[in-house]
């Protein structure tokens, strides 16, 4: 049994055709939104506190509006939004975990070498 030949039409009007195009660049351009952020961060340097709580709740009003939304334009950049900001908030956080883990094992090896040395009296 053969397969049938599907052709996808080209959009037809300029707005489908932004649309597919920023569809298509969803994460890239959640990630170019993210970036932005974090410089502005990194120049300004307003309250981490109060920006982290600002990106959980712009995080939240996104994925709401996005999941409320009919499929289109508007309902691609809440979801590019919400992306963006789920990238804001979740790499400090695996920052933070990946310095307490590296914290955690170098004290676990400098407890180890210092057990050895004490056990060898070097």
């Amino acid at each position: 049994m053969n397969d049938p030949l599907i052709i996808e039409a080209r959009p037809s009007s300029a707005r489908e055709r932004l649309r597919q195009r920023i569809r298509g660049r969803r994460f890239m351009l959640s990630g170019v939104l993210a970036l932005v952020e974090v410089v502005g961060f990194l120049i300004w340097r307003p309250s981490a506190v109060l920006l982290a709580t600002l990106a959980v709740v712009v995080l939240a009003l996104s994925v709401m509006g996005a999941t409320r939304v009919r499929p289109g334009l508007l309902r691609d950049l809440l979801w590019i939004v919400a992306i963006a900001q789920a990238i804001v908030v979740v790499i400090p956080l695996v920052v933070g975990l990946s310095l307490v883990a590296g914290l955690i094992v170098a004290i676990v090896l400098i407890v180890g070498l210092v057990l050895i040395a004490a056990r060898w009296r070097v």
